[in-house]
């Protein structure tokens, strides 16, 4: 027979009671899944190991960490006139006398966290958001800049498209990911910040790759998940020391070009394959 792969991208995490319910059903062909399955293929060893249903599958776990191709950025990094590995002596200079710059993107979802990086904002006076996005939250999250009168502090520009992104990361200070639950398995977009040499402000969300990938004083700086307190202070401190942006920044990008290139995540892929029993040995 040709052997299972499964490709576990995220526990499913059942936080009302119907989905609690529902899990229940689902779980019983999570099972059979697992049990025929010659591999498992896990993005993070943090993941792994804080996840229940994958708790009595651990010998057929790997961990193979997600990558980004970069190819897709390198026409727009010309175009612009700025790579991956930092701003030039003008856009320093520029730096060090405007207010922090934050960017964020992903899905205006719940658990991305958002609405507590617009309450933090508030009590932030001067920093700027870039916010990339669109989902069901969307409306909520612009009555909730309205409410704290975040005025023209706060862009809500919609999707992006690769042109649009790369001159987004290029024009932040950092990267903000406030997610609140382990629904966020890994964050594909801080690999994004690290491979543009941006520092990152991130929940320490227990469980969740993301606490792998950003490391808490050198390549960014970690906050408690769903606590405006705590991000209002990591904002703060981000904003005050414009060196330790740029030592962060540029020791995420070492961090990518070691870890997190699509190069490393094919080879990781190829090796699980090619210790497969059967017809793909």
């Amino acid at each position: 027979a040709v052997p299972w792969v499964l490709q576990w991208h995220s526990d499913v995490v059942a936080a009302t009671l119907p989905m609690k319910m529902a899990y229940a059903a689902y779980r019983q062909l999570e099972k059979r899944l697992l049990n025929r399955a010659a591999a498992v293929v896990v993005s993070s060893q943090t993941y792994l190991e804080a996840s229940a249903p994958l708790a009595g599958y651990r010998d057929k776990c790997h961990v193979v960490p997600l990558g980004i191709d970069t190819a897709r950025y390198s026409q727009y990094e010309e175009v612009a006139g700025m790579g991956p590995s930092g701003p030039d002596e003008e856009s320093a200079a520029r730096e060090e006398s405007r207010p922090l710059r934050i960017l964020a993107v992903g899905r205006l979802t719940y658990y991305k966290g958002f609405r507590y990086l617009l309450e933090a904002l508030a009590r932030a006076p001067g920093v700027r958001l870039q916010l990339v996005g669109q989902g069901d939250e969307e409306a909520m999250l612009r009555a909730l800049a309205a409410r704290r009168d975040l005025g023209d502090r706060v862009e809500f520009a919609g999707g992006l498209d690769d042109a649009g992104l790369v001159r987004a990361f290029q024009g932040c200070d950092c990267l903000c990911l406030p997610s609140i639950e382990r629904t966020e398995a890994f964050g594909v977009v801080l690999l994004e910040a690290m491979y543009f040499g941006k520092p990152i402000l991130s929940s320490r969300l227990e469980g969740s790759g993301m606490n792998w990938i950003v490391e808490d004083g050198v390549t960014g700086l970690k906050f408690e998940p769903a606590n405006v307190d705590s991000l209002v202070a990591a904002l703060r401190q981000m904003a005050a020391d414009v060196d330790a942006r740029r030592r962060m920044g540029a020791a995420g990008r070492d961090k990518f070009e070691a870890n997190f290139s699509i190069e490393h995540s094919v080879d990781g892929l190829q090796a699980v394959y090619s210790d497969l029993p059967g017809p793909l040995k």
